[in-house]
């Protein structure tokens, strides 16, 4: 019994060591990606207009787009918890704690689009698959309606990992910098003429990929159904409905 009980001790030590050199990795590799400066060389024009019907398009974009994260007064949030950690996401705003004044129309539209801060130090956790798409028309009113809110103060943001979310960053589960995932080089899309109706239809249906998935046959993660033609989805649904 004793011989059994040592080696199992033996055993289970073992694997603890390991599993602490294993994070111990993890934790390294996680910091070393999230702390990589990264420079953006894309050539592109941003206008950024001011006129009233602007600034409702740039609302509706940002409830599609970014509400669910910096919410709906645009002061961010705060997610916690013991595996995942701490992130505190950005206030949009000009409000004392927010990125409003600090930052350039250039500088709000390159953190959208390609995830690099004005210091070279990468955002985390944007949805680059749906940023990407947004056309420079489109981003000038997203950025006009963000400048239009009245300011809210909140805590500066942070991101302290915990291990679940290093974990999946590093096996790629989950990814965390966007600045690794998209072509600084490349210049965002330009506009889609409104008389191209597929083309403009496929541009606006991006954004509905994030819960419906690429292929709109669903994502049960985001809670989003099949929406395609398939009879078992809505194939027999008239325009209307």
């Amino acid at each position: 019994m004793k011989r059994i009980l040592k080696w199992t001790g033996i055993v289970l030590g073992g694997l603890l060591g390991i599993i602490i050199l294993a994070y111990a990795a993890v934790t390294a590799v996680s910091a070393s990606r999230l702390n990589r400066s990264y420079e953006v060389t894309a050539d592109y024009t941003l206008d950024v207009p001011d006129d009233a019907q602007s600034i409702a398009e740039g609302k509706r974009l940002y409830t599609i787009m970014c509400q669910s994260c910096h919410g709906e007064d645009l002061a961010g949030q705060t997610w916690s918890d013991l595996m995942s950690g701490e992130i505190q996401v950005a206030n949009l705003t000009t409000g004392s704690g927010g990125i409003g004044s600090a930052r350039s129309d250039e500088e709000i539209a390159r953190a959208v689009w390609y995830g690099v801060k004005p210091d070279g130090s990468p955002t985390v956790i944007m949805p680059y698959e749906l940023n990407q798409a947004v056309n420079a028309d489109d981003m000038g009113k997203l950025i006009t309606y963000i400048r239009s809110v009245p300011p809210v103060e909140s805590p500066p943001p942070t991101l302290r990992p915990g291990p679940m979310l290093r974990i999946m960053h590093v096996t790629g589960m989950f990814p965390l910098v966007t600045a690794e995932l998209v072509d600084l080089d490349a210049p965002p899309p330009g506009a889609v003429s409104l008389e191209d109706t597929l083309a403009y239809g496929e541009y606006r249906a991006t954004f509905c990929t994030a819960c419906h998935g690429t292929d709109f046959a669903g994502n049960d993660m985001a809670g989003g159904p099949n929406i395609t033609a398939h009879e078992s989805a809505i194939g027999a649904w008239t325009e209307e409905e």
